[in-house]
């Protein structure tokens, strides 16, 4: 795709931005609805199954950073742990680096519950994507991406990663 110079300076109005908010928390809103069946058919929560998505690409994690990136207390996040670890989806343990502290990792059966809420989530997105035209799914995902690396590198510096 060709842009004019106009186009390259774009910058949204605050009209458009907000357009783009509501969007998103629509998507976000749909998708918490789709997810509720799936978490129901694998006996857990919404709350249970994104502290199950925290650790998918962790090794391990402590309680206070699953706490963090759920944004609720700590906790809050060992209740959350505990009836995970009670239910065999996730398993508590001491670090390696440092015995005082408690980490959690999912389990193989953690993995599978959490792999398949996620499968019906894409199968249910890529149905209602289906006849969308092809540039328009290509546009997407790209701004998407790009929206995602921005909120992520602004979260980064909020946590003095960065």
């Amino acid at each position: 795709m060709v842009s004019t110079a106009r186009e390259a300076n774009f910058e949204p109005s605050s009209a458009e931005a907000a357009a783009l908010a509501k969007s998103i928390h629509n998507i976000v809103r749909s998708l918490l609805h789709q997810i509720q069946p799936s978490v129901e058919d694998e006996g857990i929560s919404k709350g249970q199954f994104f502290a199950m998505h925290v650790l998918t690409n962790m090794s391990a994690a402590s309680l206070s950073t699953v706490a963090k990136r759920l944004a609720i207390t700590a906790p809050s996040a060992c209740v959350t742990i505990d009836s995970l670890e009670a239910a065999g989806l996730v398993r508590k343990h001491r670090s390696a680096r440092d015995h005082r502290t408690v980490e959690v990792s999912l389990t193989p059966k953690g993995r599978r519950v959490e792999a398949r809420v996620w499968d019906r989530i894409g199968r249910r997105i890529a149905d209602a994507a289906g006849d969308l035209p092809p540039e328009d799914l290509a546009t997407s995902v790209r701004v998407f991406h790009e929206l995602d690396r921005r909120l992520d590198q602004t979260l980064k510096i909020r946590r003095g990663e960065d």
